[in-house]
């Protein structure tokens, strides 16, 4: 194992096993939980893209989601509810004033 494990400055650190720290290093994403350092295939896919239209036959629209590594789009109906639900947990995620220390987000090495 290298690396040590806690906080250093505003920095969160883990032990990683030589192996992933190479593939960390070489640019891989990778994902700090609350206990664990994940990476490939352990973390969840990127978003290349998205779009969203409003439905014609019900109060609501079609979220169509791209994920980086699949041929097709995955589609997901929102009532106006869940869109709202989604939009502010989005917002409150995407805030310039969230503590250093959420660990949710994805990282990406150099």
């Amino acid at each position: 194992m290298v690396g040590s494990q806690g906080f250093r400055g505003c920095y969160r650190e883990a032990y990683v096993c030589a192996e992933h720290k190479a593939v960390i290093d070489a640019g891989s994403l990778w994902y700090l939980d609350e206990h664990s350092v994940l990476i490939g295939l352990d973390i969840p896919p990127v978003l290349e893209s998205w779009a969203a239209r409003p439905s014609i036959v019900a109060e609501g629209f079609t979220l169509t989601l791209r994920v980086a590594g699949q041929t097709k789009p995955f589609d997901v109906f929102l009532t106006p509810a869940e869109a709202r639900t989604l939009a502010m947990f989005i917002n409150t995620a995407s805030s310039d004033s969230l503590p250093v220390s959420n660990d949710f987000l994805m990282h990406k090495s150099h």
